[in-house]
């Protein structure tokens, strides 16, 4: 299966406003010839953070470290890392408020000072030396800046905000992918798959690989232009709903619905009633769901809305107490 990221800014369609800023940071720093600015991209998953990432190591023709926060548990994985960096380099950390805090210090310095202090030997023999690191470039992404270190946060130079697609972003991203993979879409049939996307770039993405293997499995003539019909077909075996939402989707609102009345209801809990973990439920699910204006975050823990329980009742989930067509 082909990779379906886009490899330039050229390629990439969506989040207009941080592709024209970041085009005139390149162009700069390639008339400067110097390291690109410390960057830090929010947003949920999928939406392109790491696209991105690798788009400027390219245009700027720089090597591209990737890790990602998890990872970097120890200082000495830190210092490892850094040490092995060189100058222009672009080292690139995934879901870095995961780095713990001992770990973020360390980076926050590095960043701001290029140069990295180790402690040698131990009690009133140990002493300290400076090791002097190139001028490399950290991007970072993450969907909860808030827990990264204030300080680290500061070291940033560039910080981008990701927002979600519409369909129209979305299908042509789909159109595009389709034609790399031999597919002739429809826009009607396009714009069922970008809805079921939610306005995640890598759902829609996985769904339209999904699609494919779908129409190879069931001997699908792929040289015949694709029309809506088709897609429902396959989006009626994924039971996907007009909305775009999954089984599990529905089964976060039911629970909501069902279990807590409603809302509001802790994250924890709801999870546990789900049968969803929580990682997922507010990293996957939930996003596309308050976009969608179906759930609420408040203080006191998620909420449907009123919009979430019509769809509720219209959709019949309720029936009697009892849940219909909600898989557990």
């Amino acid at each position: 299966m082909q990779n379906l990221r886009p490899t330039s800014l050229e390629e990439f369609i969506g989040q207009r406003r941080v592709v024209e800023e970041l085009s005139i940071y390149i162009n700069s720093v390639k008339q400067r010839r110097d390291a690109f600015p410390h960057t830090l991209f929010i947003g949920a998953p999928g939406l392109g953070k790491t696209t991105l990432s690798r788009i400027i190591a390219h245009e700027l023709r720089r090597n591209l470290k990737e890790t990602s926060g998890p990872v970097l548990e120890k200082p000495g994985i830190i210092a490892s890392l850094l040490t092995s960096l060189r100058d222009g380099d672009i080292l690139f950390i995934d879901e870095v408020h995961r780095i713990p805090k001992v770990c973020q210090e360390i980076l926050y310095t590095a960043m701001e000072d290029f140069a990295l202090d180790i402690v040698i030997g131990k009690g009133s023999t140990s002493k300290t030396i400076r090791l002097k690191l190139p001028k490399f470039t950290l991007i970072g992404a993450t969907n909860k800046p808030n827990l990264c270190l204030p300080p680290l946060l500061d070291r940033f130079q560039l910080v981008f905000k990701l927002d979600f697609y519409d369909e129209a972003e979305l299908a042509e991203i789909v159109e595009r992918a389709g034609k790399e993979l031999g597919l002739n879409l429809e826009r009607s049939a396009s714009l069922l798959l970008a809805k079921a996307g939610k306005g995640i770039p890598r759902q829609a993405l996985n769904l339209l690989r999904r699609f494919y293997e779908y129409l190879n499995g069931t001997n699908k003539d792929l040289k015949r232009q694709i029309t809506s019909e088709t897609v429902n077909e396959f989006l009626r075996l994924l039971d996907i709903d007009e909305w775009g939402l999954s089984p599990e989707d529905r089964r976060y609102l039911f629970t909501l619905y069902h279990h807590f009345n409603g809302g509001p209801a802790g994250l924890e809990s709801l999870a546990l009633t789900s049968q969803i973990s929580p990682s997922e439920l507010e990293t996957i699910f939930e996003p596309p769901l308050i976009r969608l204006g179906l759930v609420s975050r408040t203080r006191r823990g998620r909420v449907l809305t009123e919009l979430g329980k019509r769809y509720i009742l219209e959709k019949g989930l309720v029936l009697g107490g009892r849940q219909s067509n909600v898989p557990f």
